[in-house]
């Protein structure tokens, strides 16, 4: 068995599901187990993929002297990526250290209904204090998300969604891979996987080499739309919200709504360092402060740009 455990409690307690997931899970070979929240159901018997997610309030650095409140999952922001392979049976248990009740929804995966977390119409709040244990089978490769669904509008806009990513059992011919989401942090500062420029050069950068082919994926789980711009390339759209495009779809921005995920293939054919950015200019900017938020670059590795002769001057200068 292949048990991958991101960090988090060492115990959760399963919960029963309705009659939608008995019918769905006992395909799999499940146990009866009790519950403290709803109704004895199906569980399965041994999961491939185990996973402790913790809801938590914790203090986060933006970029340098910027340090705010957010809720995240195990102590980052966004939380922690979850990726398993096509075919895999996924137990994911929520542990609810926040203030307030939360739910966890599986954005963009096709789950039995009763594991689609949205409070009051598939499962109750998840209380303070309170555990939760979702299971379902990672049927349909590509990009997703997980997030919040409980006071969305708040809990979100604070922080809490990750990356879910199912990869294909006969895996992937990339060079490099990179996964980039996007968010408006309490409508205050736009961010790259939890920070804004300058620090995206550190926690966000994106290598290439002359002749490598990477593969870029964005999830939005911010409120606002982001054309994600790339100078100097013609990237391939390859696919949107886990749908394969047409071949050959090239463009050079692609439009992110609010909860669309997009993957985009970049290949190295033009050596330099090439800005990737939110092309809304606001979205670029710090409380204001042009250049700021949304911006990347795109740096091939096997080539020495002003961008490199700038770093080496700042290092030697600092010495």
């Amino acid at each position: 068995m292949k048990r991958i455990r991101i960090v988090g409690a060492a115990a959760a307690i399963l919960v029963g599901v309705a009659l939608a997931a008995v019918i769905a899970l006992s395909a799999c070979g499940g146990d009866k187990a009790s519950a403290e929240h709803g109704e004895p159901g199906f569980v399965f018997q041994d999961a491939d993929v185990v996973i402790d997610l913790t809801a938590e309030v914790m203090e986060w650095e933006v970029y340098p002297g910027e340090t705010v409140e957010v809720w995240g999952y195990n102590g980052t922001y966004p939380g922690p990526e979850i990726r398993v392979t096509e075919g895999q049976n996924v137990r994911v248990n929520l542990i609810n250290n926040l203030p307030e009740a939360t739910t966890v929804h599986f954005h963009g995966l096709d789950v039995p209904n009763d594991q689609d977390g949205v409070p009051g119409i598939t499962q109750p709040d998840v209380q303070p204090g309170e555990t939760w244990t979702y299971e379902f089978v990672a049927a349909r490769v590509g990009t997703s998300a997980y997030h919040t669904h409980s006071n969305t509008a708040q809990q979100l806009a604070k922080g809490l969604f990750g990356f879910f990513i199912v990869e294909p059992k006969e895996g992937s011919d990339y060079d490099r891979e990179y996964a980039l989401g996007l968010h408006e942090l309490s409508g205050l500062y736009y961010t790259i996987n939890g920070v804004s420029f300058p620090s995206t050069l550190d926690a966000n950068l994106l290598q290439i080499k002359e002749g490598e082919r990477i593969l870029v994926r964005l999830v939005n789980m911010g409120a606002q739309a982001h054309p994600m711009h790339l100078h100097g390339h013609q990237f391939l759209v390859v696919n949107i919200d886990g749908n394969t495009m047409p071949p050959n779809w090239k463009q050079n921005t692609v439009d992110v709504a609010p909860g669309q995920t997009v993957d985009l293939v970049v290949e190295g054919t033009n050596p330099g360092t090439w800005t990737f950015h939110c092309h809304i200019v606001p979205h670029v900017t710090n409380r204001g402060e042009y250049p700021g938020g949304m911006l990347t670059v795109l740096d091939y590795e096997d080539h020495t740009s002003y961008f490199e002769e700038q770093q080496a001057a700042a290092a030697e200068a600092g010495e």
